[in-house]
């Protein structure tokens, strides 16, 4: 099946999340199943690969997107990415608060996470155009929404290297971290935290 690269995320190391669009609107979490990819894997953004893929076995929402890769030749790469991602779905569109069914908690620091305690939105990745700009933290990890005196933060964990700006209106990719809590505060509930993997 054709499937549309439209992510790489950055994990622990050198380990990478790949993320792809199925022609129907699916989002796909692109899983080997020997473990994570990295740099070195040949999927890239705006490419579109041939990839035969089985659906993971084990998933635990709102990852639930995760398929098993088992053979891929690339077919073609997107002269416009942001028009194809249009032209497949819908994104969401307007206030931070809008994404991910409502249910996003803040941070003291103001970074954005879902939690079982807030309720589990039906995805972990999908699209956005915010109303607002994006603006790059001095951190140069994170960026901030800014409604009235208020800041709601994404960590930034594309590939590509961050700009000042991100216009409001533009296409945004946006996902959810796999479900964490610190080693050292084991009653802390988990929490997956809000992602940008890049703009388009």
């Amino acid at each position: 099946m054709n499937v549309l690269i439209v992510g790489r995320t950055k994990m622990s190391g050198s380990a990478r999340c790949i993320g792809g669009l199925l022609p129907d609107g699916s989002s796909v979490r692109l899983t080997k199943a020997t473990g994570h990819w990295d740099t070195n894997t040949p999927l890239q953004v705006g490419q579109v690969w041939d990839i035969d893929f089985d659906a993971a076995t084990q998933l635990n929402p709102p990852h639930v997107e995760d398929v098993i890769v088992k053979n891929a030749s690339l077919v073609s790469t997107s002269n416009n990415i942001a028009a194809d991602i249009r032209s497949t779905i819908t994104p969401w569109k307007g206030s931070i608060g809008n994404i991910f069914q409502g249910l996003l908690g803040f941070t003291g620091g103001n970074n954005g996470y879902i939690s079982k305690y807030r309720g589990v939105p039906d995805r972990s990745t999908w699209f956005w155009e915010p109303d607002k700009d994006l603006t790059l933290r001095s951190d140069n990890k994170h960026y901030d929404y800014k409604s009235f005196f208020i800041k709601r933060g994404l960590s930034y964990v594309g590939e590509v290297p961050p700009i000042p700006v991100i216009a409001a209106g533009t296409l945004v990719r946006v996902s959810l971290a796999r479900w964490w809590r610190p080693d050292d505060a084991p009653d802390l509930e988990e929490r997956c935290y809000l992602q940008l993997s890049g703009w388009f």
